[in-house]
């Protein structure tokens, strides 16, 4: 079963001091990663199967399909660890904000405050800052 973990990380605004929030993520087992990568892979070829019959088109989107799955899946199956959002305070406006995040964002990653629009940084608690 996928686990759900909590870790500190800073958010780190241009013109204020840095504030400890939360990052919020998700761990799969290497069960569950093959599971996630099979059904893309069914699912890509399904559609390859579908657009057979589509007269033009299927010159270039079952190839398409057939190619692309394997190379989604497998890159679905590399992820052991899914980021889903960071939680904390922004330091530039001052109010909590929920930073939802990409599958495949990694940290540091720069952002903006969905409040205030400022720019904003995510890093993880015990990395070196620049100055």
């Amino acid at each position: 079963m996928s686990e759900k973990k909590t870790e500190a990380i800073v958010i780190k605004g241009n013109e204020s001091e840095a504030i400890v929030g939360e990052l919020h993520s998700c761990s799969f087992s290497s069960t569950e990663r093959m599971v996630r990568a099979g059904k893309l892979l069914g699912i890509a070829w399904l559609l390859a199967l579908i657009t057979a019959f589509i007269p033009i088109a299927h010159f270039f989107l079952v190839p398409l399909f057939l190619i692309a799955g394997p190379v989604m899946a497998f890159m679905k199956y590399k992820a052991e660890t899914v980021l889903e959002k960071a939680h904390g305070v922004c330091p530039e406006c001052s109010k909590t904000v929920d930073i939802i995040l990409d599958p495949a964002d990694k940290l540091p990653k720069r952002t903006y405050c969905p409040d205030c629009n400022k720019p904003l940084q995510l890093l993880y608690h015990n990395s070196p800052s620049k100055s």
